[in-house]
């Protein structure tokens, strides 16, 4: 395998090297042409490399349309319940902070109509009271905020005043909050989750807040609410399956798929013989390559098989400087 990829490498360096002279050699019709443009046309960049018929084929450039497939087993996660003690005190601190803002601000009115009304109270002691409900109300930001400083940034989807709700619920077997952790990709907001062969469906909250020592996954954090939830125990570890079985999207194959700058992508032909690229997300690996969600690309579109990474070279390709 090894041998195979240096093999590739060599091959592809070598084409590089031949398509860069190919590139450099002078075109007298083109010179021309360059000549009788303007400054800013000719100084604009290139969206992709171009290559012609000729030079792609000493690159070795193959083009094919890609297939389509379907997500038949969804993406596999792990499941695992929380305990929500940590979460019960975080909620009782930020209902102590609400009384005490709410009696802070009652005592600021108390005094303000004192204080118009016969001079009974000193304008000091409103000013007091004043920064008095300003304090309080910063502890109750505080308080909230530090439920999702501790959780993860999931929970913002309930919300403060939501969080001793799910405390009371998770008390009685009616809710649990579970953190998911899959090595594939990233779970989606919002969507659902099928947990264990119970039947338990769990709605994706958000991110959690620290990622998984064993995994080195990121982690988000999901809400069982209902009967359901009485049958996950704390600690239990279960499989869990993102609810896309029958999505639809393209399969990519293996040798089509670039790594660079943080991201996964593709190359397209477009016109003129030049080629773009398509950034890819929520690729899942399969069998036979990678599947691709629909949206960025779609049954029957042309992407290059072969000669990917003589196209990444040539757009990383340092801009020669003019000779005077």
């Amino acid at each position: 395998m090894k041998g195979g990829t240096a093999g590739a490498l060599a091959l592809g360096s070598a084409a590089l090297g031949a398509l860069l002279m190919w590139v450099a050699m002078p075109d007298k019709d083109n010179a021309e042409r360059d000549e009788k443009k303007p400054a800013a046309e000719a100084a604009a960049p290139a969206a992709g490399p171009v290559l012609d018929a000729e030079a792609q084929r000493a690159a070795g450039i193959v083009i094919v349309p890609v297939a389509a497939a379907s997500a038949s087993g969804g993406r596999t996660a792990y499941a695992r319940a929380i305990d929500l003690s940590p979460l019960a005190a975080l909620a009782a601190d930020a209902e102590t902070a609400r009384a005490a803002v709410a009696a802070s601000a009652r005592q600021l009115e108390r005094l303000t109509a004192l204080a118009g009304a016969d001079q009974s109270a000193a304008q000091r002691d409103v000013e007091t009271a004043r920064a008095q409900l300003v304090a309080d109300r910063a502890r109750l930001a505080l308080a909230c905020r530090k439920i999702g400083l501790d959780f993860g940034a999931g929970l913002e989807r309930i919300g403060c005043n939501g969080i001793s709700m799910l405390v009371r619920q998770a008390a009685t077997g009616q809710a649990a909050l579970l953190r998911i952790d899959s090595t594939s990709s990233t779970l989606p907001a919002g969507g659902t989750l099928r947990v264990g062969d119970m039947g338990v469906t769990a709605q994706i909250l958000g991110p959690a807040v620290a990622a998984d020592a064993q995994l080195q996954s990121a982690g988000v954090l999901a809400l069982v609410r209902g009967p359901q939830a009485a049958q996950l125990g704390v600690g239990r570890v279960l499989a869990a399956q993102l609810g896309s079985i029958g999505q639809s999207g393209v399969l990519v194959p293996r040798a089509a798929l670039m790594r660079a700058d943080g991201g996964m992508f593709v190359y397209r032909p477009a016109k003129d013989g030049r080629f773009i690229r398509v950034a890819l997300s929520g690729a899942v690996p399969l069998d036979g390559g990678w599947f691709v969600p629909g949206g960025p690309l779609k049954p029957g579109d042309r992407i290059v098989v072969s000669g990917a990474t003589t196209l990444l070279g040539l757009e990383r390709a340092p801009v020669p400087a003019e000779a005077d």
